[in-house]
Order: structure tokens, then C-alpha cells, then sequence
């Protein structure tokens, strides 16, 4: 018999209690098992999860695995789907790049992660299903919190809700229906007419899913991005196919909003500060500059890009920035050696750098730390979190 059901509270509940042990949820042919031990989570899995969601997961969390390491990768992981239980497919597979090295240890845990918050994020859209608790102890080493994943999650819905009245799945497949029109200002659209003929082009059936993974970024924010141009029927969403159209839609809000309406608070008085402030981003990402300039730009802040690092130096003293956002991570100069380059000139002695990167170690922070830098914002933020750090450390230069 199907049941009302309620992922977040059936979580929270287990999480408080401490038990050791698997949720086992099944709705619509798809088997979700939660593996948890006391409050930590251990690992979360679905039964569509796919070596695709590997290759999606990487992407989001900013890790450059060549495609012919994975591919070569991909025979072994299939003949471990024989042998052993299938529910730890990916999680194995995740310990098998860490052992080829290709992934370091830390990476290796937030794919875990990332992988499972994948399957809660679908579990805590369902609204009817059969579910039990077996109780089980499992040797798996635990990825994190289990309560801090459920609240971020839950965040995370509020923000999907705000668009489920055009976008109702991440597995919608979206298409062009007339180029010419891309040319043409939509109201609230920050993608380049570039980068929309570069995404029409990519299109070919793929869902939003895989195209935000086609460009490294996170599956909500890119629907964010594309959002306006759905709104004007630019680009045209096809409903998903199988299996994804068995997963659940994104679940109605209790409390109807606005499409598109801010998720930040009301303006600060650094916002009505008169002062237009000058933020400069450095990334070899232009997907990662389109997002930041975006975020900021909407928000009254004059953005400057810089794509190539080793031309950033000439051009900075120029750009007299009251900002730096910059990533670790980029070909040519690390990002920890140019703050440090920088920060031995007058110019940029009280400038706030902040290092933005997907490692999340304590040692990749103290690092940043050591070479000057401000703060350290980890990837993948939301414009709240990147207005959050931002609005910070302005509001300490205009106080100074």
C-alpha cells in the first residue's frame, strides 16, 4: 500500500534518534536506500543513478577527470554490478578512482557526498510512497552530518519551488525552437547571445541535468540561468524521458511565490551605500564568470572578468578593484601564489581577496591563508552565499 510520505521529516527523525541502519523508500519502480549510522550520513543511493551521475557529479564539484580516464574506468565498475550488491555500485566506483589516483582522498569523499545528496534531493520530492527501516550495521565510513545535508536540502527545494511553475523537473529536455531570437534582450537574462547559441547547439535532446553538467555547473543554478528564456519561450522545456520520467516532479510550495522573485534579504545599507563597488573575478572558467558576473551584476556591482591569470597582473593596478574574487585553482599561475604577488604591492595591501575553490580541506584553506588571502568561499555557492562574503567585507572597507 502507498503512503503519504514525507522525506525531510522521515530524516530528520532518524537523525535525531541515532540509529544505525538503511531507509528503504520504493515509489513509481524506483528504490531509494539511505544508509546511516547514529546521526552521520553514510551513503545515499536510487536505482537510476547511472556512471552518468558520476561524470555529473565530478563536473559540479569542479574535478577535471580526462573523459578517457573514465571511459577505461567504466568495464570494471560494470562487472563489479555482477558480483556484489548493487547499491553500493557508484560508492564503489568512487573508491576505485581514489585507488587508480585519480582522485585524492578528499575528493573522493565529496563525490560520496555530492552522489548522495543527488538521491535525497528526489527522495524529498516524493509525497506518496512504501517505505520501512531495516535495522543493519554497516562498516562504510560516513560522509557527513546527516541533520546539516537535510537542511541544506531543504533549502535547496525553497529555491526549486520558486521556479516549479516553469521548470517542474531537472530531466526536462529543453530546445530552440528559433536561433534568430537569442539575439533578441529577454527581461532578467544574463547569458550572453554566445553562450545561448552555445547552449541551443548542445541541446540535441540532452535534460537540464546533463547540460549543466556540459558546462560545470551546479543542475539548480543553471535552471536559474535559463529561467527568463523559458519564461519567454525562447527556449521550450520537453517533458523528460525514461527512465527520469519516473522520478518525482518538484513538489508544489505550501505557500505560493513569485517565479524568479530574490532569495536574498532586503537591502542592506551597504546596497544603498552610493559608492558604486568595483569587484574584479579571476577565473579560467568563463561558465564560473558568467555566474559570478550575473549574481553581481544584478545586484548594482560593477564586475570586471579576467579569464586568463597570467594577463590579470598588468591588469589589475589598472582596474583599482575594491574586491577580488578569485579562483585556486587555474593553469599557468596557481591562485595562492598570484594573492601572494599581489599582496606585496601597496595597491592591493587592504583589498579583500577571496579564494573561491571546490576543496574544502583545512589544509587547502590555510594555504589561501598563508598567501594573503582574505576569506575562502568554497564551491558550488548560491548567490546568497556570494553576496553573503561579498557584502561582508565591503561593508569593512566603507567603515574604513
Amino acid at each position: 500500500m502507498v503512503d503519504s510520505f514525507n522525506g525531510i521529516k522521515q530524516c530528520l527523525d532518524i537523525a535525531q534518534s541515532k540509529k544505525n541502519g538503511c531507509l528503504q523508500v520504493k515509489s513509481n519502480g524506483i528504490t531509494w536506500n539511505v544508509f546511516v549510522k547514529e546521526s552521520r550520513l553514510q551513503y545515499a543511493v536510487h536505482s537510476i543513478q547511472t556512471f552518468e551521475t558520476i561524470k555529473y557529479c565530478l563536473n559540479k564539484l569542479g574535478y577535471r577527470v580526462p573523459e578517457k580516464t573514465l571511459d577505461n574506468l567504466q568495464p570494471d565498475f560494470r562487472s563489479v554490478q555482477l558480483s556484489t550488491n548493487q547499491v553500493w555500485l557508484l560508492y564503489e566506483a568512487s573508491n576505485q578512482l581514489y585507488q587508480e589516483g585519480v582522485l585524492d582522498s578528499n575528493a573522493t569523499q565529496m563525490l560520496k557526498l555530492e552522489l548522495s545528496k543527488d538521491a535525497l534531493e528526489s527522495l524529498f520530492w516524493l509525497r506518496q510512497a512504501t517505505y520501512v527501516w531495516l535495522d543493519q550495521t554497516s562498516y562504510h565510513p560516513d560522509v557527513a552530518s546527516f541533520s546539516t545535508i537535510i537542511n541544506q536540502l531543504k533549502e535547496q527545494l525553497k529555491i526549486w519551488q520558486r521556479l516549479s511553475q516553469i521548470v517542474s523537473s531537472p530531466y526536462q529536455r529543453p530546445y530552440c525552437p528559433d536561433r534568430s531570437k537569442l539575439s533578441q534582450p529577454v527581461p532578467n537574462g544574463i547569458l550572453t547571445q554566445t553562450l545561448l547559441q552555445a547552449l541551443a547547439q548542445l541541446m540535441n535532446g540532452n535534460n537540464i541535468q546533463q547540460l549543466a553538467s556540459f558546462v560545470r555547473q551546479d543542475t539548480l543554478k543553471f535552471a536559474q540561468l535559463l529561467n527568463p528564456y523559458i519564461q519567454q519561450q525562447y527556449f521550450i522545456l520537453k517533458s523528460p524521458v525514461s527512465p527520469y520520467d519516473k522520478l518525482p516532479n518538484i513538489p508544489a510550495p505550501n505557500s505560493v511565490q513569485a517565479v524568479g522573485k530574490p532569495t536574498i534579504s532586503p537591502p542592506t545599507s551597504l546596497q544603498t551605500h552610493r559608492k558604486v563597488h568595483k569587484i574584479v573575478c579571476i577565473d579560467d572558467s568563463p561558465a564560473m564568470l558568467e555566474t559570478i558576473q550575473g549574481y553581481l551584476g544584478s545586484e548594482g556591482f560593477d564586475v570586471a572578468t579576467v579569464e586568463n591569470p597570467m594577463e590579470s597582473m598588468s591588469t589589475l593596478f589598472s582596474m583599482k578593484p575594491d574586491l577580488i574574487l578569485m579562483d585556486v585553482s587555474m593553469p599557468g599561475i596557481n591562485g595562492n601564489r598570484l594573492c601572494t604577488i599581489l599582496r606585496r604591492s601597496s595597491v592591493f595591501k587592504k583589498v579583500p581577496i577571496i579564494m573561491v575553490s571546490s576543496n574544502t580541506s583545512v589544509l587547502d584553506k590555510a594555504k589561501s591563508e598563508s598567501s594573503g588571502a582574505t576569506d575562502y568561499l568554497t564551491k558550488p555557492f548560491s548567490k546568497a552565499d556570494l553576496l553573503a562574503i561579498v557584502e561582508e567585507y565591503l561593508s569593512i572597507v566603507v567603515a574604513a
